[in-house]
């Protein structure tokens, strides 16, 4: 099941003994564990409360905890971090001693699929689980699994629209696309950093406004390196030369490496040309956002700016980037030489670079 999936189950119903929380998207399995120590514990809990059994732990020793009566509670909650028993390596029966124990494990198996009354397992993985283990068919045969998958702008929407109705806050259209368009710039996606920023927004704004502009996002977000990035990407795309020059000098004032502004538009101008490509074969307007990995309508922009570059430009434009990127980190380059890859894109020059 999918992290929205796992929260309005735990919203109609009490919670279950057993769960995985797995995938890449660190954010969701963190907040899918506070949510189940919540449901666990409904009216508060200490950190002592819960146990936590870090990686390397040997079969035996969750085995223990799981299966010891607690004296000062009326539960056991144990939390694993299990990277390790999932891992496609020799048997973890013993963690870290090696020893292997079919027999261990089939009684740990076991024990999963009839958890104590008192029991309450959650097991951590950051990473993508193998199925084919036979710890996670018995975890999803008698549990929960919760595949936390990472964020894209393609998918971002419905994390969006939870994040600020928790905050008590909506976007208008504008600053829903110019959003959703900075987050496509990302080569990553943080959501526990989009998080804290869009609480900052919501600080910024206060409890009497509700509805979210283009314009607050841009008085609060316009610091931070990624966004400034997109604005001058932005810039770019609607051909003001002069605006992205003075972005461009902007991020380096506030101490932006220029590692991150070269990966930032050499990701751009692949996309343009790859829109370009696709255009070429008859594949235009929204029907680019399945190949360019983006909301159609951030996608269909894309497609209308790389029409307007003159055969040749972008290719030119990503051999300039490489050049330049490797004579800046070995010192033999200079920023006038980012300066002159902008203009030239900004300008749609074909043969200047």
């Amino acid at each position: 099941m999918k992290y929205g999936e796992l929260m309005a189950g735990l919203r109609k119903g009490s919670p279950g003994h057993l769960y995985l929380l797995a995938g890449e998207e660190s954010y969701f399995i963190e907040k899918a564990k506070e949510r189940l120590l919540q449901c666990f514990f409904p009216t508060g809990y200490q950190k002592e409360d819960v146990q936590v059994l870090e990686e390397g732990a040997s079969l035996s020793e969750i085995m223990e905890a799981v299966e010891t009566v607690p004296f000062f509670l009326d539960k056991n909650v144990i939390v694993v971090k299990a990277a390790g028993l999932f891992k496609d390596k020799k048997n973890e029966d013993e963690g870290k001693s090696g020893r292997k124990s079919g027999s261990g494990e089939e009684r740990f198996l076991a024990l999963l699929k009839n958890l104590p009354e008192f029991s309450y397992v959650i097991f951590e993985l950051h990473g993508k689980a193998d199925k084919r283990k036979k710890l996670y068919k018995a975890i999803s045969s008698a549990g929960q699994v919760m595949e936390a998958e990472p964020i894209r702008a393609s998918n971002i929407g419905d994390w969006l629209q939870g994040r600020l109705q928790e905050l008590n806050k909506e976007m208008d259209r504008h600053a829903y696309e110019y959003f959703v368009g900075a987050v496509s710039s990302m080569q990553s996606v943080n959501l526990g950093f989009l998080s804290k920023e869009l609480e900052k927004l919501a600080l910024f704004m206060g409890p009497g406004q509700r509805k979210i502009s283009r314009e607050h996002l841009l008085q609060v977000f316009s610091d931070v390196p990624e966004i400034s990035s997109f604005a001058m990407l932005n810039a770019i795309g609607d051909r003001n030369t002069a605006k992205a020059l003075k972005l461009f000098q902007r991020q380096l004032e506030n101490g932006v490496y220029f590692v991150l502004i070269v990966g930032m538009l050499a990701r751009q101008v692949r996309l343009w040309w790859l829109a370009q490509e696709l255009q070429a074969r008859g594949i235009r307007g929204r029907a680019l956002a399945t190949h360019l990995g983006q909301p159609p309508f951030i996608a269909e922009k894309t497609g209308r700016e790389a029409a307007t570059f003159p055969a040749g430009a972008l290719k030119n434009a990503l051999l300039a980037l490489s050049e330049a990127d490797y004579g800046l980190k070995t010192g033999q380059g200079d920023i006038v030489e980012l300066e002159a890859i902008i203009i030239s894109l900004g300008n749609r020059e074909a043969g200047t670079l």
